[in-house]
């Protein structure tokens, strides 16, 4: 196989020139053929393809939904033959996954009213009433019901069996005192706490180590019986490396890579437990313009020397952008464009065939601009790495309110095609949705055994993605989140009496 056609009509059956430059195909796994495409004179995408089966990608803006990623996978089989009809294929994916996961299930009258409107909208655009409208809200009613079926299953599954294993998590830079609002909330909500090891900060020179902020932030932490991690060992982006490193050659780079992780784990054993091993090393954090095979040595030295130094901490290996849009669309962060683009899971399946011993998969999910049943279809790929997984950083837009218009939030976007708009448009409520939606599906995961959001407070990384404002006032998602760790852990069920006793074993 190598030419596929793909069908892709908008409003008034018109195919829309963006929204055909989006499409890409995938393996059932979800990683992508880098995209090679053409639109015909007809509207038609012509787009290649060596996946077989495959399931097609686009970037559409659903009426009442918003603006996200869609896919077609032909009811979990994926494709094999030379056409396909987008729009009514991503209508019959999204009504079979809301029928596969709705089963032993009473649905809500929402998740009924929208599985019940999605097929409505299809069989009008079957019979030519309207048929490319109708069929754009048969997709958007479909994703809806597939999505809230998904999280009441996981409503239901965590009823049944909670989650008082899983760590809920927050990266913690900016503490300044125990009497500080920040101290207060953040132990109110929070069991773990990512701890800033970036070697800017603690080699600000070669052989010289400060960790000033390391210790006064562990103590609080250590006395509020918060588990802590250090992150990362290594990261090679630009804004967190000091202008000594950079300057090195490779065969340096590694030698210092393993003094800098030997150093920072034997200093902190006993005390810090968990660390980001290594830190987004598949074609995108590169500010050394490493290829793969070094950014691949580069990990089995940062993980070989922590558990060196410490033989009982624990390694995770973070990675991010996770469906890989790059490597469809061949862009990455630094320098230039590498022959063949390394997609997260092809990352791991290297560090896998290379034997490179790690303990956790790390998974980045800044708001990725699919709906939740994509997402959970995308995890049971890396499940299959046989891992416990954590997802180390989280964050969703808290929309446009702050105290410093110009100062909140990051200017830099992560990757427009990596962003998008889910339901009403990002705002404080959205936020809080999406971020119980997604902590419900997750928590529901039983290989999932961290989660943590980025950042505590403004200004963040994800623009307006924190809990708390500048001024150290709680957002909505504070209070949603305080709410739903009672439902995660079952703590809500278990009545003060239980909770009292459960402190005292």
């Amino acid at each position: 196989m190598d030419w596929i056609h793909v069908r892709l009509d908008g409003p008034g059956g018109i195919a829309v020139e963006q929204q055909l430059k989006s499409v890409y195909i995938s393996g059932m796994d979800f990683e992508p053929e880098e995209r090679r495409q053409r639109i015909l004179p007809d509207g038609m995408l012509e787009i290649y393809n060596r996946k077989s089966p495959y399931m097609v990608h686009a970037k559409m803006n659903l009426p009442l939904y918003g603006n996200i990623w869609v896919m077609a996978h032909n009811q979990g089989e994926g494709y094999t033959g030379d056409f396909v009809d987008f729009v009514s294929e991503a209508v019959r994916t999204y009504l079979y996954e809301a029928d596969r996961l709705s089963q032993g299930l009473e649905l809500s009258a929402q998740a009924r009213g929208h599985l019940d409107a999605a097929r409505e909208y299809e069989h009008l655009a079957d019979r030519g009433v309207d048929t490319p409208e109708n069929r754009l809200y048969a997709l958007s009613h479909a994703v809806y019901a597939a999505e809230m079926v998904l999280l009441e299953r996981s409503q239901k599954q965590l009823r049944e069996a909670p989650r008082r294993d899983l760590k809920l998590g927050c990266n913690f830079f900016k503490y300044s005192s125990p009497n500080a609002r920040y101290a207060k909330y953040f132990k109110e909500v929070f069991d773990f706490a990512t701890l800033p090891f970036y070697p800017r900060d603690t080699v600000p020179e070669k052989g010289k180590y400060e960790y000033g902020y390391i210790e006064h932030a562990l103590s609080f932490l250590q006395e509020n019986h918060i588990t802590p991690k250090g992150h990362p060992l290594w990261f090679g982006h630009s804004e967190v490396n000091p202008e000594w490193l950079k300057k090195l050659s490779y065969e340096e780079l590694k030698e210092q890579a393993r003094e800098i992780a030997l150093h920072h784990v034997s200093a902190y054993r006993g005390r810090v437990s968990v660390w980001d091993a290594m830190n987004e090393a598949h074609d995108w954090a590169n500010c050394f313009e490493l290829n793969q095979d070094q950014l691949t040595e580069l990990t089995r030295i940062c993980c070989d020397a922590l558990k060196e130094a410490d033989p009982k901490a624990e390694s995770v290996v973070n990675v991010c952008l996770r469906f890989a849009e790059y490597v469809a669309g061949r862009y990455n962060c630094y320098g230039s464009l590498p022959e063949k683009l390394t997609s997260p899971l092809a990352y791991f399946r290297n560090l896998e065939e290379k034997e490179i011993a790690f303990d956790t998969v790390g998974i980045q999910l800044y708001f990725p601009a699919r709906d939740m049943v994509a997402l959970s279809r995308l995890l049971d790929a890396f499940k299959q790495l046989g891992k416990p997984i954590h997802i180390t950083e989280m964050g969703a837009n808290g929309g446009v309110r702050s105290l410093t218009q110009a100062g909140a939030g990051s200017s830099w976007s992560q990757l427009n095609m990596s962003e998008g708009i889910w339901h009403e448009g990002w705002g404080e409520r959205t936020q809080a949705d999406w971020m119980e939606y997604m902590y419900t599906i997750l928590a529901a995961r039983d290989e999932i055994k961290a989660l943590t959001w980025w950042d505590f407070i403004e200004p963040s990384f994800f623009g307006n993605g924190a809990f708390l404002y500048e001024n150290e006032i709680p957002r909505e998602i504070f209070f949603r989140l305080k709410a739903l760790k009672a439902n995660i852990t079952g703590a809500s069920r278990r009545g003060p009496d239980r909770e009292a006793a459960d402190g005292q074993n």
